[in-house]
């Protein structure tokens, strides 16, 4: 009887809800499924902030990286927060909804319903926010910047030049003079000379800009040639405009060399050149051309002065004083602007002052932009790099040691705007850091012996930049001394055990090339000592510099240390360490680098390799794991010559920068092409699937794969989250791989969207670089393709991928005996035939050698294009094609 009156009462229930809520039905239901769409909503809204916070974490770090971000990914964290907080909203609200009826048996639908249609509204659009982020523009939230040599279409620096306020109408001529002159054919070097201060870095800036804008050239390189010029510092700005990596090239010939095989870009090179003198240009530098550019006239360098000095040269008080201040600025506009800038701010005295200094004299003027600098710190600074002509380098190693590391970008930029300058301010600084920063600069047969004893007990730097000099003294009595530096391949040079006793306040040390079997006894009185180098010395015992405890940046590249003792471990503060190209050094004691845990760079490239297992018995090398106590280490060079017994979790995955070289004994010296390289020499596929590096792979640039006996057939597959930043990939003597991407049936894959050059090598299995169904996408940067003693492939790429033929410039295929067609139609459809249209007008190369089965270019069912043939005539008719 009981369960037949629970069944009567249900019936009777659902009659009463049915007839009472008929004519709502729908809407009735919002109000049943209430507490499901509440569910939904706050799931959603969840797994939506997670991916957030992954996004977020991506920004945070390209923005910490100087990257700038995509702005669909700044709209999308934006929209995100804006929804998630109306999410919120109306899950609060939801709590006002608990209110039932009919004495709690049922839930009240005038209140649940209005709030439930909105919660099911906000859960599809937080599930669609969520959606986009297996968008494939979220695999990198970042876009890198072009070289700045590089002519594209749109560039900052193209602003017109020809405007009234830009140029004056005497430079203007000149510069079109100048235009005329480097895109003649039968010009090669271009010169432009004129007294100093009369704006020739201005003109040729000009000239910059206009061949950026016109798009005359496709690059454009700057650099500042000194007057002891640093030919190393010369081609690192070269190769910086043209988007080249020379840091793992040491010597100058072969920087040069590396230069001049820039893809064979300098071709219809023009060479710009400014002097001070014309004969220089002529005779030294044998110019085809030249342009003399002169000093202003009274009515140019008043309206350049008014042009600066804005309203106040209407000014009744001032107005009777500019025509005889630009006359005393002798029509140099160096002069001219630096003392406008100057007279906006100044009173009628500094008015009147203005006019007691002539135009001819330099030195007033570098002082005036030496006093601008107001920071005596940044002062200092300024004088040094001037000195030695502002080797960039060397900046942030003096920016450290005048405590000036936290603004080091506004450093720079203030140091390198007055150092744009012209030469006359080397000799100008000369003269300012003798007198008023205390500054003794050695010259040829010049040094310590005619500094007398009071000058040597004021100086605040010694330099020695390209000096000779046969000893130094015992004992250097310099207690204010806080710049030292010394360099220049001394090998004989030898430091005396007293020599630093008296210079407690040396901030800054540089030893260059000299012979140190032992420290002196006396550096450990160096207490302030920041930045130590000792580059290319002769070193044997270092065990003294534990005790320089302030240390935040030691390099010792290129030194004879045979052993890294337990004492530098006590170098808690370091932050940089570099041991590069310490070719002797075969021993780091067991916790030394697990001791420096504020290190931030690591350089070990070409230097020490023979780590331990960290549970080897009586260990008496470093262990990989001590890396991890380095929880601020943002760049590291390493080889690890072993891939057996590696940790599980080394901090690798976390890196800005890295150069990682595991197993075998790979070559240092061969140029690296971006900041982040890996290099992997394997015989089991297991450590590619260790956390630490899947997120190497990840965020790898350069990636070099050796020996891989076993695994995937598939090289895309090697990284389960995709390689989202790799631009260059080599392959090598790895039997495993059949595929660079594998082949799927209908379902699209995207894949290496990054990817600029592929060099296959020694790959016995391998038939096919991917099969059809690729998104448009993937490939899309690809510009060298290398195959060598593949035996199995038959054809590079299949006729769906016939648009990579517009851009790839490089093809070089050898010792593929079944190769038979570049690009063949094996898996086209029926009806598919080949598209005349399709040109390969950007290759530049192609090299084919040892295929005896090689028949033709493009091969379809209905069509064979010879190789050979109106496409190759085209090309070869633009020089662009070797065979």
């Amino acid at each position: 009887m009981a369960e037949l009156a629970s069944s009567v009462a249900s019936n009777l229930v659902s009659k009463l809800g049915e007839y009472l809520f008929a004519p709502i039905g729908r809407q009735f239901g919002y109000a049943l499924c209430y507490n499901s769409y509440i569910q939904d909503l706050q799931n959603g809204v969840e797994k939506l902030e997670n991916a957030r916070e992954r996004v977020q974490r991506s920004v945070d770090e390209a923005v910490y990286g100087g990257k700038p971000i995509h702005t669909d990914i700044e709209k999308w964290l934006d929209s995100v927060k804006n929804k998630a907080n109306e999410a919120q909203n109306l899950l609060t609200q939801g709590e006002s909804a608990k209110t039932a009826c009919f004495h709690g048996w049922l839930p009240n639908p005038m209140v649940r319903l209005p709030i439930g249609r909105k919660v099911k509204k906000m859960t599809r659009v937080i599930q669609e926010l969520h959606d986009e982020t297996a968008n494939n523009n979220f695999q990198k939230v970042y876009y890198e910047n072009p070289p700045k040599g590089i002519v594209i279409a749109t560039t900052s620096a193209a602003r017109s030049v020809d405007k009234k306020e830009d140029v004056l109408e005497s430079r203007a001529s000149i510069t079109e003079d100048v235009i005329n002159a480097i895109t003649d054919d039968k010009i090669c070097v271009v010169g432009v000379y004129g007294l100093g201060g009369v704006g020739k870095p201005k003109l040729l800036e000009d000239v910059e800009r206009r061949v950026k804008k016109e798009k005359l050239f496709d690059m454009v390189a700057m650099a500042n040639v000194s007057r002891n010029p640093d030919l190393k510092t010369i081609q690192g700005e070269i190769a910086d405009a043209l988007g080249l990596n020379l840091m793992n090239v040491e010597t100058a010939r072969g920087r040069a060399n590396h230069l001049r095989e820039s893809d064979n870009k300098v071709r219809g090179c023009k060479l710009l050149l400014s002097s001070r003198k014309g004969e220089v240009l002529r005779i030294d530098m044998v110019s085809d051309r030249e342009f003399q550019l002169k000093e202003l006239d009274n009515r140019e360098g008043r309206r350049l002065f008014e042009r600066i000095l804005g309203n106040k040269v209407y000014d009744p008080d001032f107005r009777f004083l500019v025509d005889g201040v630009v006359k005393n600025c002798g029509g140099l506009p160096l002069f001219i602007i630096s003392l406008a800038k100057r007279l906006r701010s100044g009173n009628l005295a500094a008015w009147r002052n203005a006019l007691t200094i002539e135009g001819s004299d330099f030195k007033s003027l570098v002082e005036l932009n030496y006093k601008d600098l107001k920071d005596e710190r940044i002062q200092s600074l300024f004088l040094v790099c001037t000195l030695r002509q502002g080797r960039t380098g060397d900046i942030l190693f003096y920016c450290l040691g005048l405590g000036l590391f936290n603004n080091f970008s506004k450093t720079i930029e203030d140091a390198r705007d007055r150092l744009s300058m012209d030469l006359d301010f080397v000799d100008v600084a000369n003269s300012i850091a003798s007198t008023e920063w205390k500054a003794l600069v050695g010259r040829k047969d010049c040094g310590f012996k005619k500094w007398s004893k009071a000058e040597l007990r004021e100086c605040t730097a010694i330099l020695f930049p390209n000096a000779g000099i046969d000893e130094l003294p015992e004992k250097l009595d310099c207690p204010n001394l806080r710049i030292f530096l010394l360099y220049k391949e001394f090998l004989s040079l030898k430091v005396p055990e007293s020599f630093f006793e008296s210079m407690q306040k040396l901030q800054v040390l540089e030893l260059e090339g000299i012979s140190i079997t032992s420290l002196p006894s006396s550096i450990e009185f160096l207490e302030n000592l920041k930045s130590l180098s000792l580059v290319v010395c002769h070193l044997e015992d270092v065990t003294l510099l534990g005790k320089l405890k302030a240390l935040q940046i030691l390099h010792l590249l290129g030194s004879t240390i045979t052993q890294l003792p337990k004492e530098i471990g006590e170098l808690t503060e370091l932050r940089i360490l570099n041991l590069k190209s310490c070719t002797r050094l075969k021993v780091i004691e067991p916790g030394v680098l697990g001791s420096l845990v504020n290190l931030e760079e690591l350089y070990m490239a070409d230097s020490f390799d023979r780590w331990e297992a960290e549970d080897e018995a009586l260990r008496r090398n470093a262990s990989l794991t001590e890396l991890k106590n380095m929880n601020k280490l943002s760049t590291l060079d390493i080889a690890i010559p072993h891939s057996a017994g590696l940790a599980r979790d080394l901090p690798f995955g976390k890196l800005n920068k890295h150069k990682i070289q595991i197993g075998g004994f790979w070559d240092w010296s061969v140029e690296y092409k971006e900041s982040r390289t890996l290099k992997l020499k394997l015989d089991l596929g297991n450590l590619l699937f260790k956390e630490w590096v899947q997120r190497c792979l990840q965020r790898t640039q350069h990636l070099h794969l050796d020996g891989l006996q076993d695994g995937n057939d598939s090289i895309h597959d090697l990284c389960i989250e995709g390689f989202q930043e790799l631009k260059y990939l080599h392959v090598q003597n790895s039997p495993s791989f059949h595929y660079v991407v594998h082949p799927t049936n209908n379902v699209q894959c995207t894949a290496f969207t990054r990817l600029v050059s592929l060099f296959l090598e020694n790959l016995g299995k391998f038939e096919k670089i991917c099969g059809s169904c690729l998104a448009l996408e993937s490939f899309s940067k690809l510009k060298i393709v290398k195959v060598d003693n593949c035996s199995e492939i038959k054809h590079l790429f299949p006729s769906s991928m016939m648009r990579l033929l517009s851009q790839l410039e490089e093809i070089e295929i050898s010792r593929c005996h079944l190769m038979q067609q570049i690009v063949a139609d094996v898996e086209l459809d029926k009806d598919e035939i080949y598209d005349p249209n399709v040109k390969s007008y950007n290759l530049r190369r192609l090299i084919l050698r040892n295929l005896p089965k090689m028949t033709s270019f493009y091969k379809t069912t209905n069509l064979s294009v010879d190789f050979f043939d109106g496409q190759q005539a085209q090309i070869a008719s633009a020089n662009q094609l070797k065979v």
